[in-house]
């Protein structure tokens, strides 16, 4: 990738849920070369993960339904992967959700995984994100989306293969108390190219960088002066998810989802995730 031109996006997407437990907790000040956890998908892993089970229109206007069954870990390109599904069987839609909440969890480093993403077209929205490991109710206990494709205002300007997301979320409540930031940006070619893509988060005591195969796409203030050090500085665990509508996408009628066509299956890769530090 050559050229990254960032934009403030002003958009609306909440993930509620609540948050809790502790597992790795790493020092800002050391430089990020220690990997202190690696998965590479060679079986599904219930010590880390756990499949999520949601009704369609759980959270966000969202379409589809998850279920166990649509998470898989299974071969693509001679790669061990992790398999996230989405299938249209008439006017019900089902994907793939997991999370690594009370199982593995980490504090300050980096964070990279490498996804392929389908054609997100009119309706897919394939998301790498975090959630405070805390106890703690959403927003309070903090959100990082690292990566999200998909949002209605590419879909408009026809950049849906190269419009890429990042955003935080953190506050006192779901309600009036809710704060977000989100950060769109414009990369030079597609990332949904049938190619693995490596997705990164730096995070140290005043910053959260997001990265894209190595290139900056954008810095959120966390610092103790910035409004936003209480939400940031506890441990955060890990989500993989394939959506299908909903507020993000600005489609909430199946039929104006063109990515998934009644029958058919798309699928979400993750190859693996490093935790560094």
């Amino acid at each position: 990738m050559k050229k990254v031109t960032a934009l403030l996006l002003l958009s609306v997407c909440s993930i509620q849920q609540s948050c809790s437990s502790n597992d790795i907790d790493l020092n800002p000040n050391e430089q990020q070369e220690k990997t202190v956890f690696k998965e590479e998908f060679d079986s599904f892993n219930t010590n880390v993960w756990t499949k999520e089970v949601h009704e369609a229109g759980w959270t966000n206007q969202e379409l589809q339904a998850y279920d166990e069954a649509h998470v898989s870990v299974g071969k693509d390109d001679g790669k061990s992967v992790l398999i996230l599904t989405a299938e249209r069987k008439g006017n019900k839609i089902i994907s793939g959700r997991v999370n690594s909440k009370g199982k593995k969890s980490f504090k300050y480093g980096r964070i990279e995984a490498s996804i392929k993403i389908p054609k997100t077209a009119n309706g897919l929205w394939p998301a790498f994100w975090m959630m405070g490991d805390n106890n703690k109710p959403w927003p309070q206990c903090g959100e990082i989306d690292i990566m999200e494709m998909g949002e209605h205002g590419g879909i408009a300007s026809g950049t849906t293969e190269t419009q890429v997301n990042t955003a935080i979320h953190y506050g006192t409540d779901a309600g009036t108390g809710h704060r977000q930031e989100y950060h769109l940006a414009n990369v030079a070619s597609s990332l949904q190219d049938g190619k693995y893509h490596t997705y990164s988060l730096d995070w140290n005591e005043n910053t959260l960088t997001i990265a894209i195969d190595n290139m900056t796409l954008h810095s959120f203030d966390i610092s103790k002066d910035s409004g936003r050090y209480d939400y940031f500085h506890d441990n955060f665990y890990v989500l993989f998810n394939l959506a299908v509508g909903g507020s993000f996408t600005g489609i909430t009628n199946i039929n104006d989802i063109t990515a998934l066509k009644d029958g058919e299956k798309v699928n979400m890769y993750i190859d693996w995730v490093k935790i560094f530090y």
